[in-house]
Parts: C-alpha cells; structure tokens; sequence
C-alpha cells in the first residue's frame, strides 16, 4: 500500500492577494498596514481583516522601508522616445525640478513609460505600494484622469503640474501659459492676417484644451472669425496638411515642434514662409532658433514652474502650506516666420 503524496507546499500570500481580497488597489494595502493616513477607518479593518484571513504580514524589511521617508519623489512620463526627443516643456520642467531638489538633499524617481497615459498606472501603483518615493507629481492632466481614483486611495501627497479638469483631489499648479495666445493674434492681426489657424495636440489633455480656447478669445476679441483647426492626435504631418488644405494665411502652433511640422507641410505644397504664410511657434525651444526661416515663438518660462512644484510638493510632504506661486508672464519672441500679408 502506497503512502499518500505529501502536500504541497502552499504558496505564501502576497501584498496582491490581500489587495485582491479587500477590493482595493496594493498601495492602499501598504498604507493600513503602515498605519499612514489616507485609508478610511472601515477600509483599513477591512484590509487588516483580508491580511489577518490570508495570513500574510509585511517582511521587516519592508516595514523599515516605508516607515522611512525616502527623500525621493516620483515622476512618471508617458512618453516615447521621439516624443521627448523635441519636448522642450520636459527638459525645462525637469531641470527646475532638480535644483529644487538638489537643494532640499531630495532625489527625482522618474520613469518613462511608451504609450497612452493609461499605460502609466501600474508604474504608480508599483511605486506606491513600494514605499519608493514620498511623493507624486503629475503633469499631462486630463479629463477623467485616472491617476486620481488610484493615488487619492494611496494616501501619499500628490501635487499636478497642471490645471485639472473640474474639480481634483490634489492641490494644483499653473503657468500663464494660455496668455502666450493672446499676443501672438495680435501680432499677426497687425501684420493684416484675418484668417488665422491653429495647430494643437489632443484636447482632452487640459493645456492644450486651455490654449485652444485662448485662440478662439483672441480672435473675437480683435473681430475675427476662427480660421482652420487641427489636433494632433497620432498623425502630425496630416493634420497639418489639413491645416494648410484650408487656405489660412497665418497658423499659430501649440509647440515648436508642431510647428516644424507645419514647415514641412507648406514646402511639400509650395506654401512659402512667411511670404505666403505667416507660423507662430510655442515654447521658444532651440528648434525655434535654427528653423529656416527662424520661428517666432512664445516663450513660457518652464524651468520656473518645476521648481514652483517641486517646492509644493515637499511642502505637502512636510505637511506645511505650499508657497504662492505667481508665474512670469510669457513672452512672444519674434522672428522672421511672420511678415506682413501679402494680398492674393
């Protein structure tokens, strides 16, 4: 007769599985268990309740680290690689952040992450639950944004590097970029143009939303209708062809590389620049002075809101009122991408 098979060994339960059980996401579970605030009382008995049911218990280790500050804080970009090949917003945004940072003796925790920001939230989740940072900025802020749901459950200080949409659980942050629109209509408006395009990313991200609706107020404030709109939404160079399709005499872009985009577009349909079409870039980046012809651009003084979030944010770590922030006007730079109309 055969002795029966000795048992399997049962696997050791894991932060997922009590996140599973309780119905809540792995960085709420480490923040019951942490006994760090931003977990409701019934939700923290019922996390501890999963755990004390599954058995499972956070290693020493683990304890240690997120009962520790990390002096980090986290930043995650939903980004490829050619996106943040020309984003001069970043590069400018990241190096306010750092000497903010430097100075405080904290660390910048970023990740770059292809794809929608959708593809973002595990990587939060992951860094939260992990005790890794003490922290969260969020840029690229959207309508619905999900980051919300996930990180106001987690009980860690976030700060958005940007308007919401509505209202937001999150204390939040704003250059004046959207008043950059204004002073470029005009210039053009003075330089005779009644027909005048924009050229923008996708609207649900609230900045482009913002600069948008700054294009539309200026054209009525200077008595002239909306000329042609294209968002950019996977396909630059055809919504530019777009754009140009429509015959506008002048075309404002929400970002420098946009408008190289547009550059590329007019010389593949014969449209000179600026003699038969005046461009207006947005950020005044280093594109900006080697185009040919050299790009007028709004300058937005990007390294100035880094530093004013990254100093919010470790205020709300520190538990203090964050300082008033009150951004720099921006500054239209001219070029020779703009010229008079020329009357056809």
């Amino acid at each position: 007769m055969s002795s029966p098979p000795p048992d399997t060994p049962r696997r050791r339960p894991t932060i997922a599985d009590v996140a599973r059980r309780a119905g809540v996401s792995a960085a709420a579970v480490s923040f019951a268990v942490n006994d760090r605030p931003g977990v409701s009382s019934v939700t923290r008995a019922r996390i501890l309740a999963a755990a004390r049911d599954l058995g499972w218990q956070p290693s020493a280790s683990a304890r240690a680290l997120t009962e520790a500050r990390t002096r980090a804080i986290g930043l995650v970009l939903a980004r490829s690689a050619a996106q943040l090949e020309g984003d001069t917003f970043f590069l400018r945004f990241l190096a306010g952040i750092e000497e903010v940072l430097t100075a405080a003796d904290y660390a910048l925790l970023l990740q770059i992450v292809p794809g929608e920001a959708s593809a973002a939230l595990p990587a939060y989740e992951r860094l939260a639950a992990a005790g890794r940072v003490d922290g969260f900025l969020l840029t690229d802020v959207e309508a619905g944004d999900p980051r919300f749901a996930l990180l106001s459950g987690a009980g860690i200080p976030v700060v958005l590097a940007g308007r919401p949409v509505g209202r937001a659980p999150f204390p939040w942050l704003e250059t004046r970029h959207d008043e950059g629109i204004a002073p470029a209509v005009a210039h053009l408006a003075e330089l005779g143009h009644e027909r005048i395009g924009f050229l923008c990313g996708r609207p649900e991200f609230e900045h482009q939303r913002v600069r948008e609706v700054a294009w539309r107020s200026a054209l009525l404030e200077a008595g002239l209708a909306p000329g042609p709109l294209g968002h950019v939404v996977f396909d630059a160079p055809a919504a530019a062809l777009t754009v140009l399709q429509e015959e506008p005499t002048a075309v404002i872009c929400s970002s420098d590389a946009l408008a190289v985009e547009l550059y590329l577009a007019a010389r593949s349909l014969g449209v000179a620049i600026p003699g038969d079409l005046s461009v207006i870039g947005f950020d005044d980046s280093t594109l900006a002075r080697y185009a040919s012809p050299a790009l007028t651009s709004v300058r937005v003084d990007y390294a100035e809101f880094g530093a004013a979030a990254a100093t919010a944010l470790l205020a709300a770590i520190a538990g203090e009122p964050a300082p008033d922030y009150s951004p720099s006007v921006p500054e239209l730079v001219v070029r020779a991408s703009t010229a008079l109309r020329r009357r056809r």
